[in-house]
């Protein structure tokens, strides 16, 4: 989404009127200026309102967005690097193209030399067409196997049809065996009949005798010979069948590989992945599914060099708004497009810093720091000429406008002797905007009650040699017309009301940070404001509460400083950068190690 197009209202008197209608709805007055942490739910909605005023969503996948920021900082791959790349990454595809199966191959290895780009995928591929190389090798085994398994059918066959001829042979020889028996028996009986008492009748039957085991022994050799001709062609089938399996099986595991390719952005990778696909397995066409992962690749990567394009142009034109954005989905959709890896790193460092902006402008808002806001908005419209800034300056004139309500109605109230009123507006006005400069002038010029004066001025001499300052916050309506006129108390209670400003500040700073899971620079953030006042009770249980989040910063930060105070600067420069080790950012850390830097040099001198 374009972020002018994001951030535009329907008109800035209905922004103004929106804005104010939230803030005037939440009743401010429930608190006050020294209670600036809501609860759950109302974060929750100053949140939304932030991420709405900026126009542009925050990326909801920190991972994503991490990735990102990275690329951002990232110097450029150099164009003739990139040239050399897909030079050879093209004539891979040349070779395909003219067969030379081979020579593709072990090219692979040299793509993956260039890990800046390729990462190491062109030798995985290079394996990937090795193992069905190698699953070929067995598919050989096998046809060899037939090929004997072939050549002993056809000795069974051989051997069966020998059996067979013996067998028909020893057959008509006992055939003819048979009837010359028959006949001699029969000239015998007959030459006998006239001597037989029972008329002739022959008393053993005439019965012929059984064939010889000889030929029955060669009829069951025959049969064996036909069933192990039979046994050897079911082998046969499925060594053909193991090889059906092994092709189908590694058709799959190709296509799978070339699917991970697609889903993980590696889109020159796809579409050489299935040209080796063809190749090997001599197919005239990709399967369906393949094609269209080709031919989504070839469109992505289309789609990304135009993006870029558009960022370019955006970028000249300080359009940095939607420069940001067409950058940030050329990047999603394929950040491994050549058009990505070659960007200038002056343009990516534009981006980086339009979105720290966005950033900073988010956390302004949470925090209702408008003053600093509107400073920041006429900022980023100067280099973001398409930032549409309707929706947060509408948030800070509404405020400004209820600030200036709030405490009109607050000197009403005092002038009306309405003490009660009074503090609950002032305090009111104190919660919508926290910064507002007039807040500590109103402090000191709406009330001049006398009554208030005798029984405040003991009470506030107390509290400022306690270095109370949070009660003295509390009851600055109270103590502001007593003191009026008292030059040296006076400048005592603007002393008190800007330090707990300042910890009220640093409070909901801290308190965004932990939002956004920064709990190191949340306590760091406390810990500083803690200096210009230790015993504020708010803030020591703020930052237990966060040092026991931060156990391994803080236990560094205070290592450190325990050196340090004993002068054993080597063991406390380690220390503080054991700590910028663990949080880059850190204000401490840093500090620490300049300064014992600038002694160890000192003392080398």
């Amino acid at each position: 989404m374009n972020a002018a197009n994001a951030a535009k209202g329907t008109g800035g008197g209905n922004d103004t009127a929106a804005a104010l209608d939230y803030l005037m709805n939440r009743k401010p007055q429930d608190g006050s200026a020294g209670k600036q942490a809501f609860d759950a739910g109302k974060r929750v909605e100053s949140k939304a309102i932030a991420d709405d005023a900026v126009g542009i969503p925050r990326n909801e996948d920190p991972e994503t967005r991490a990735r990102f920021e990275r690329y951002l900082g990232m110097p450029s791959v150099p164009q003739e690097t990139l040239d050399e790349y897909f030079t050879k990454m093209k004539a891979v595809s040349d070779q395909l193209r003219d067969n030379q199966l081979f020579a593709a191959w072990k090219q692979l290895h040299e793509l993956a030399d260039y890990t800046l780009i390729d990462a190491g995928i062109s030798r995985e591929l290079a394996n990937r067409v090795e193992s069905i190389w190698n699953m070929d090798r067995a598919t050989a085994n096998l046809d060899r196997k037939n090929e004997q398994i072939r050549k002993d059918v056809k000795t069974a066959n051989r051997n069966a049809d020998l059996m067979s001829q013996n067998v028909l042979e020893q057959e008509l020889e006992y055939q003819r065996k048979a009837r010359q028996g028959q006949q001699v028996r029969q000239q015998s009986q007959s030459g006998q009949q006239q001597n037989l008492p029972n008329g002739g009748v022959p008393q053993d039957g005439g019965t012929i005798a059984a064939p010889s085991v000889t030929g029955l022994e060669g009829k069951l050799q025959l049969t064996e010979e036909y069933l192990r001709s039979l046994e050897l062609k079911a082998k046969i089938k499925l060594n053909e069948l193991k090889q059906e399996k092994l092709l189908e099986q590694a058709k799959g595991d190709f296509s799978e590989y070339i699917s991970t390719l697609f889903n993980s952005g590696r889109l020159n990778h796809v579409v050489l992945a299935a040209d080796f696909y063809r190749k090997i397995f001599q197919e005239g066409e990709y399967p369906a599914d393949m094609a269209k992962q080709v031919n989504a690749s070839l469109e992505i990567n289309r789609d990304v060099q135009s993006a870029v394009e558009v960022f370019r142009y955006k970028v000249d034109r300080g359009q940095l708004a939607g420069a940001s954005d067409s950058l940030q989905e050329a990047f999603m959709t394929s950040e491994l497009n050549p058009a990505i890896l070659g960007l200038d790193r002056s343009l990516k460092e534009k981006v980086a810093d339009f979105m720290a902006n966005l950033d900073q402008m988010r956390n302004l808002i949470e925090a209702r720091d408008f003053g600093n806001l509107e400073t920041l908005l006429q900022s980023i419209k100067k280099s973001a000429t398409d930032f549409d800034t309707t929706k947060p300056m509408a948030i800070v004139n509404a405020v400004k406008l209820e600030s200036k309500m709030r405490l009109g109605k607050a000197k009403l109230a005092a002038q009306q002797g309405d003490l009660k009123l009074a503090m609950e507006e002032f305090q009111a006005a104190a919660e919508a905007w926290p910064g507002n400069p007039d807040l500590e002038d109103k402090a000191l010029t709406f009330f001049d009650t006398q009554d208030l004066k005798s029984q405040s001025l003991t009470e506030f001499d107390r509290l400022i040699e306690e270095q109370n300052y949070r009660a003295i916050f509390d009851k600055q309506l109270a103590f502001a017309p007593a003191i009026k006129g008292d030059t040296k108390r006076e400048e005592a209670l603007k002393t008190a009301l800007q330090s707990i400003k300042d910890a009220e500040m640093a409070s909901e700073k801290a308190n965004v940070m932990m939002m956004n899971g920064d709990f190191f620079g949340a306590w760091e953030t406390i810990e500083l404001a803690a200096v210009h006042l230790p015993d504020d009770k708010k803030l020591n249980k703020l930052r237990a509460d966060l040092a026991g989040r931060s156990a391994e910063f803080v236990a560094a930060v205070n290592k450190a400083r325990d050196a340090e105070g004993r002068n054993e600067i080597g063991y406390s420069l380690t220390w503080y950068v054991n700590a910028q080790r663990q949080y880059p950012a850190s204000q401490i850390a840093n500090e620490g190690i300049d300064r014992l830097s600038k002694k160890l040099l000192e003392a080398q001198m």
